[in-house]
């Protein structure tokens, strides 16, 4: 689950935690664009808690989308010189302070049958 794209997963510096919000900075661990159908966001933490994703949102080319809706994404691509933004509400979420944030992706290459790609990144943001 380490590899070479885990320390950048999470960009610390655009990422941040707002009353009810958190907001992790993304990038693409991998050496390529892929189209959002291919990407899963597994798992999030913060402070060793570990979030829903209900609701999550993933912000790419300047459009949300849910989670959830990921999978019939085929046509949007997440270039792989562009952050994206995920967006997950969380009630017990505090501005202020720093925090330690962990995020599981897994990617599915469309061009390499059987392949789930597993990057796990943290940061304290």
């Amino acid at each position: 689950m380490k590899n070479n794209f885990s320390d950048y997963l999470i960009a610390a510096q655009g990422s941040r935690v707002e009353d009810g919000l958190i907001k992790l900075e993304v990038w693409l661990p991998w050496y390529r664009t892929l189209p959002l159908s291919v990407v899963e966001v597994a798992a999030t933490s913060i402070d060793g808690r570990a979030l829903s994703l209900d609701g999550a949102e993933l912000e790419v080319n300047g459009k949300r989308y849910p989670l959830s809706a990921l999978p019939d994404l085929v046509d949007e691509l997440w270039f792989v010189q562009d952050s994206a933004w995920l967006y997950v509400r969380d009630a017990q979420a505090k501005a202020g302070g720093k925090h330690d944030a962990e995020l599981l992706v897994k990617l599915y290459p469309p061009y390499i049958p059987m392949l789930t790609w597993v990057t796990r990144g943290a940061a304290t943001i």
